[in-house]
């Protein structure tokens, strides 16, 4: 029996798609992929490490980081424009690389996106937790406003993508308008140093090595912009809209980020940047209490959202995926099961609902919430890179053999180049020196992922009757 992957075409559409299709547009996927980066986490939660890394320059680094994600993006629109399917990374390593590859680049990112709404869900309760407190004396633990989140996600995840949808655009605008509404009350009311334009000044970079490390950590601010690809069988159109989708979120939260950072650091004061840097408090709280009068709720609410919004957008990314890949056989055939009435993935939204809760309440009570964040946020950091290098290699393999009429050097040589050479760098900057317990567990969890990911790989195939899988696993499903 062949072991070489058939060539996924336009035309070669043997795979059913089971999910809900041509229920979203442009909107719909663009807001998956916002809400998946996070955008007031994002910005509020960084702001103090690149400022007390960079300094005034810290609204640079953001801008970089932009740019280097939209390097990473241009072959990645490229493959989402011919290969619409919820295996996302599955698929276009697959249909590029071979099958094996496939399988471990789209079980790292199933894994991965599993997970990650357990860290998020402790982090968000957590914040909750002591807001409430402090504020209000509300002294419900982290884990309660956890478990509901998680159980929220569950429950969207179940009702199909039209009503996580809905969720998202909503709380995902009104975060970023309080974030935006933030920064500018920043520029309106500025603190000592008053309005100026000193963060976009490469001559105020004072540490290159330091501007450095915030421009690491922001580049990771912006992963999420992918998502779309997990959503394009659901979407109308989807090879017109999810590489719209890709490149369009990358543009607007690269706006928010440069904007929103620099009217914070504009309202705390340029001439005491090293308080904002120092803050115990997130300076979001700390602004908003002295520009908007106390009501720092409204900041809370923003960043509840937030978590919510990521959490949901990561249990559709993490079931579509793992849905793609069981659908060609690669994963247990009851994977792809699809519920007949909301045409979700439902045996993977359980299972992806029961391991993230376990985890969240099994390492974060241990640990502790912040902890649980820290760890599997940078556990993220590792398995983003070699997804987006297999990505790379899949998309110049891709475009040279199967579509040379669209062979495009800058698109397929030197942006992989120069994106990889990126991605190796900020793994150096990572590991180098190791970092303190407990993220320094960050990097061998990732490598757990990866055998976990051999060993089902090896599982799958020892019978031979069990590798037919193989030859489908960069096919297409059957989406307009």
């Amino acid at each position: 029996m062949s072991t070489i992957p058939r060539t996924a075409t336009e035309d070669d559409v043997t795979l059913r798609s089971g999910l809900s299709k041509g229920s979203i547009g442009l909107g719909g996927t663009l807001m998956q992929s916002i809400a998946q980066i996070s955008p007031t986490l994002g910005i509020f939660y960084t702001i103090a490490f690149t400022t007390g890394q960079a300094g005034v320059a810290a609204p640079l680094t953001y801008l970089a980081a932009f740019l280097v994600c939209l390097v990473i993006a241009v072959p990645m629109r490229g493959l989402a424009r011919h290969l619409p399917s919820a295996g996302g990374f599955y698929t276009y390593v697959s249909a590029g690389i071979g099958p094996k590859a496939g399988f471990m680049t789209g079980w790292l990112y199933a894994i991965m996106v599993t997970i990650v709404p357990a860290a998020l869900a402790a982090f968000t309760g957590a914040v909750l937790q002591d807001e409430l407190t402090s504020k209000y004396g509300f002294g419900v633990p982290w884990w309660v406003y956890a478990t509901v989140i998680l159980l929220i996600c569950f429950a969207c995840a179940y009702r199909g993508i039209v009503i996580s949808i809905k969720f998202l655009v909503v709380m995902t605008c009104f975060e970023m308008i309080v974030g935006l509404g933030l920064a500018l009350s920043g520029v309106l009311h500025p603190g000592v140093g008053g309005v100026n334009l000193d963060g976009f000044n490469p001559a105020n970079i004072s540490n290159g090595s330091g501007f450095f490390l915030a421009i690491v950590l922001s580049i990771f601010a912006f992963t999420g912009f992918e998502s779309a690809a997990a959503v394009g069988e659901e979407s109308r159109d989807p090879k017109r809209i999810v590489p719209k989708a890709i490149i369009g979120s990358l543009v607007l939260i690269g706006l928010f980020y440069v904007v929103t950072a620099w009217g914070l650091q504009i309202g705390w004061g340029t001439d005491k940047l090293a308080a904002l840097a120092s803050s115990p408090t997130a300076p979001a709280f700390v602004l908003a209490d002295r520009l908007w009068h106390g009501a720092s709720i409204l900041v809370l609410i923003a960043l509840v959202n937030s978590g919510l919004g990521v959490c949901i957008a990561c249990t559709t990314s993490a079931t579509r995926t793992i849905y793609g890949i069981a659908r060609t056989g690669a994963l247990p055939e009851f994977f792809a099961r699809v519920q007949k009435t909301h045409h979700t993935p439902i045996t993977a939204v359980i299972v992806q609902s029961i391991v993230a809760l376990v985890i969240c309440l099994g390492a974060g009570l241990p640990l502790g919430p912040y902890n649980l964040f820290n760890v599997l946020g940078t556990t993220g950091t590792f398995v983003y890179i070699p997804i987006f290098i297999m990505m790379n290699i899949g998309a110049y393999l891709y475009f040279r053999t199967k579509h040379p009429e669209e062979f495009s050097v800058l698109s397929y040589i030197v942006a992989p180049i120069v994106s990889t050479v990126a991605l190796i760098l900020i793994a150096y900057n990572s590991l180098v020196p190791l970092p303190a317990f407990p993220v320094v567990l960050a990097p061998f969890i990732a490598v757990a992922y990866v055998v976990f990911g051999l060993a089902i790989l090896i599982g799958r195939n020892l019978r031979p009757g069990n590798r037919a899988w193989m030859a489908r696993a960069g096919e297409l499903p059957d989406v307009d």
